[in-house]
């Protein structure tokens, strides 16, 4: 059986029509949520499409000589024009598809999927082009595609396939498997809807590496957070009770991250077993501002 996130390929550049975006990428864009970049960008990465977001240019001339032309004057359309514009549209509609209807209007008019992505990193304030090539080099040159059976996994929630490459391999449990250094339990988080993926994996774990954190700092209670899935933040907090009080780069534990992307029930959750003791406190200071600047915003706090 195939996986759900192979491609088919066209000629010459894949064309993954089979994908139902929607399913692994659960959220929609808005300026608010970092979290749909990362979604997508696996799902490119893994299509072998990061190209058309970062370089590849599109076939320079839209038609060549026909050669079935007696005067050799006509012009027939370009086929690899062809197949590179029906992958650039493809990727298109996967980024209208997936955002707000609110922003949507914003991205229409832009008319390739490079063009489109350029303005959802601007609209992001993420950082510029030449580190973001930086990344990818880096990325490359840490081998992931040997993990990628097993992102592709998490991704899917397919743990049949999981197993088998933890079988040959125990300690991928715990192995930083994308260019973002995140471990298969965080994928399987930050996709939602894989909690008997995620618990079978967690079987394999041990308790020391739920704090295992992403390129910002992120752990897996993190990332549940920003989905805002309060039943798998129980089974991260039950397997490692410290794991609330573990902090990203910004100083920002879980209960911060829910109140950001305005997650009620999670905050409420994670607020009975957050401590306030524990450096950093987050009732304090710049979080407890930042706390509460999130809560207004997001019309949390009340009820």
């Amino acid at each position: 059986m195939a996986s759900p996130l192979s491609s088919s390929t066209a000629l010459k550049y894949p064309y993954p029509d089979e994908i139902n975006i929607r399913i692994l990428v659960p959220i929609e864009f808005s300026t608010k949520h970092t979290l749909w970049r990362t979604l997508m960008l696996d799902v490119i990465e893994n299509e072998g499409l990061l190209g058309f977001i970062y370089g590849i240019a599109p076939p320079e001339r839209t038609t060549v000589p026909d050669d079935s032309s007696v005067t050799g004057t006509m012009e027939t359309e370009n086929q690899d024009y062809k197949d590179w514009k029906k992958t650039d549209q493809l990727l298109r509609q996967w980024f209208l598809s997936t955002m707000e209807a609110q922003v949507r209007f914003k991205f229409q008019a832009f008319p390739s999927a490079k063009e489109m992505w350029m303005q959802i990193d601007k609209m992001l304030g993420q950082i510029p082009e030449p580190s973001k090539r930086d990344i990818i080099k880096e990325a490359a040159a840490k081998n992931l595609s040997h993990y990628l059976p097993l992102h592709r996994a998490a991704l899917a929630g397919d743990w049949e396939s999981a197993g088998k490459f933890i079988e040959q391999e125990p300690d991928s449990v715990r192995a930083k498997i994308t260019g973002t250094f995140e471990t298969a339990l965080m994928v399987a988080v930050r996709s939602g809807r894989r909690k008997h993926f995620m618990k079978k994996l967690l079987q394999l774990m041990l308790p020391a590496d739920l704090v295992l954190a992403d390129g910002q700092g992120f752990t897996a209670l993190h990332f549940a957070a920003v989905v805002g899935d309060v039943e798998v933040a129980k089974v991260l907090v039950q397997k490692n009770p410290d794991l609330p009080d573990v902090a990203d780069i910004e100083k920002s534990k879980p209960l911060l991250t829910a109140a950001l992307h305005g997650q009620r029930n999670m905050f409420l959750y994670l607020i009975t077993v957050t401590k306030e003791d524990v450096e950093p406190k987050q009732f304090e200071g710049q979080s407890g501002r930042r706390i509460l600047e999130a809560l207004l915003s997001n019309e949390l706090y009340g009820e």
